[in-house]
């Protein structure tokens, strides 16, 4: 953010909250729909900074109240709700409780927070599957049809990114595709409110990364197959954390559960090179690359 746009952003702020008393301003990060700061060392204002963002920030808007009181962890709570001059809402927030755990405090944890971590999880995925589908349609939280978003996908990938890979990896990522789709029991499912996003980049912990105190970022927040859910885990956290998830929330037949989840992680990987072609963004594309390469290595048997 340029220093013209923060000054923007305090303006926007002053004028439409005068009663908060803007005394410092501190950049929290800047992701790929939003960014967010840090107002007063306790308020977090969030900022949609394109279209996709603002409509998902409508649905948080709609959504986070009605779950709030379902958690076991803190979620935000939007105590300020404005408008940027482009129309789009802009919402504040008092800071969760606790610190972003990242993919790298995963290993960082010992045996018994492991275990914490994964049971308070295996709690909120069963709390989110448990949220009333038709009270969170009404709040505008979209059905997500996972095996037409993976024919839309496969489609996209042919046209725009099939061009920049090897034959190999075509063939890999047309028929992982395809086994998918084929399976008809992968299509069988209760729809229910899943986060969409479960990463430890969303994950707020203690100082002591005991316990888990918040999760935050429920842009993707969407009605959909609630195995969806494990990707992140599985992708972000590995598969012994995720098993672990998956025996809280007694899973019996984990190892047909991860090879499913195991296809979400490639269609992500798929998805984020696809953007990385659309947007030019070299590095995306080298990243999914070599990653894509890896899981057609382990999946080769198993396509």
């Amino acid at each position: 953010m340029t220093k013209h746009e923060l000054d923007d952003v305090k303006r926007t702020i002053e004028t439409q909250f005068p009663g908060i008393g803007l005394l410092s301003v501190e950049s929290l990060g800047e992701g790929y729909r939003n960014y967010a700061l840090l107002v007063n060392g306790e308020w977090v204002f969030r900022f949609p900074k394109s279209q996709q963002g603002a409509d998902e920030l409508h649905k948080e808007i709609q959504l986070l109240p009605l779950l709030a009181s379902r958690l076991n962890v803190g979620i935000p709570v939007f105590e300020f709700v404005g408008r940027q001059n482009d129309g789009r809402p802009f919402v504040g927030y008092r800071k969760v409780q606790g610190e972003i755990l990242g993919e790298n405090g995963i290993s960082s944890l010992s045996g018994e927070a492991s275990q914490r971590l994964a049971a308070q999880l295996a709690a909120f995925m069963h709390a989110l599957g448990e949220f009333p589908v038709e009270t969170a349609i009404a709040a505008d939280v979209p059905v997500r049809n996972l095996n037409h978003e993976v024919l839309e996908l496969l489609e996209s990938a042919k046209i725009e990114a099939f061009p920049v890979l090897p034959e190999s990896l075509q063939h890999y990522i047309a028929r992982r595709c395809q086994t998918y789709l084929d399976d008809p029991p992968y299509s069988e499912y209760t729809p229910a409110l899943i986060h969409g996003d479960l990463s430890p980049d969303h994950f707020l912990t203690d100082p002591s990364k005991t316990a888990l105190t918040g999760i935050i970022d429920f842009g993707d927040a969407a009605i959909s197959d609630p195995d969806y859910d494990y990707v992140y885990l599985l992708e972000d956290c590995g598969e012994t954390f995720t098993r672990q998830v998956m025996t809280c929330r007694g899973v019996l037949n984990q190892d047909a559960l991860i090879r499913k989840v195991s296809f979400f992680v490639t269609f992500d990987q798929i998805s984020y090179l696809v953007e990385g072609v659309r947007s030019g963004e070299k590095e995306w594309i080298c990243e999914a690359l070599e990653i894509l390469e890896e899981d057609a290595r382990v999946n080769k048997d198993a396509c």
